[in-house]
C-alpha cells in the first residue's frame, strides 16, 4: 500500500520524538530568572517548547527536563506566539556533579524531581 506524501518537507537534521515532559526555563546572568514550559517534542539536538507568550524567550538559556534530570544549553531558533524551536548547544545529567554555574538548576531539580514522575 502506497503512503501518502507528507505535507511538509521534514528540514530538522534529525527527527524528533513526540513528548509531553515539565520542563523549566532559565535564564539571566546567574540563572536566577525562570519560567515554567513544556518540552512538546525532542530530538539529541534541539526540541520544541510550549512556553507562554507573556514571557520571552532569550536568545540562550538552560532548558531543565525535570523527568529525565537533564539540562540543556539552549538557543531560540524561532518563536511562534507561545512555541518555540531550541537547538541544543550541550547537554548536562543532572545526577552526576555539574558545572558550577549550572548548580541553581540542579538544585530546582533535585528539590522538584519527585513531583515529575522520576525516581529518587
Amino acid at each position: 500500500m502506497n503512503r501518502p506524501a507528507p505535507s511538509h518537507h521534514e528540514r530538522r537534521a534529525e527527527p524528533r520524538k513526540s513528548v509531553n515532559a515539565s520542563a523549566r526555563l532559565f535564564h539571566g546572568a546567574t540563572l536566577a530568572l525562570w519560567a515554567d514550559c513544556t518540552i512538546r517534542d525532542l530530538s539529541t539536538i534541539g526540541a520544541k517548547i510550549e512556553l507562554p507568550e507573556l514571557h520571552v524567550a532569550p536568545p540562550r538559556f538552560v532548558l531543565l527536563n525535570f523527568a529525565a534530570g537533564v539540562a540543556y544549553e539552549a538557543v531560540l531558533k524561532w518563536r511562534r506566539g507561545n512555541m518555540a524551536g531550541t537547538s541544543f548547544e550541550a547537554v548536562h545529567a543532572l545526577e552526576t556533579a555539574t558545572e558550577p554555574r549550572l548548580a541553581p538548576v540542579r538544585e530546582q531539580w533535585l528539590a522538584l524531581r519527585g513531583g515529575f514522575g522520576s525516581a529518587r
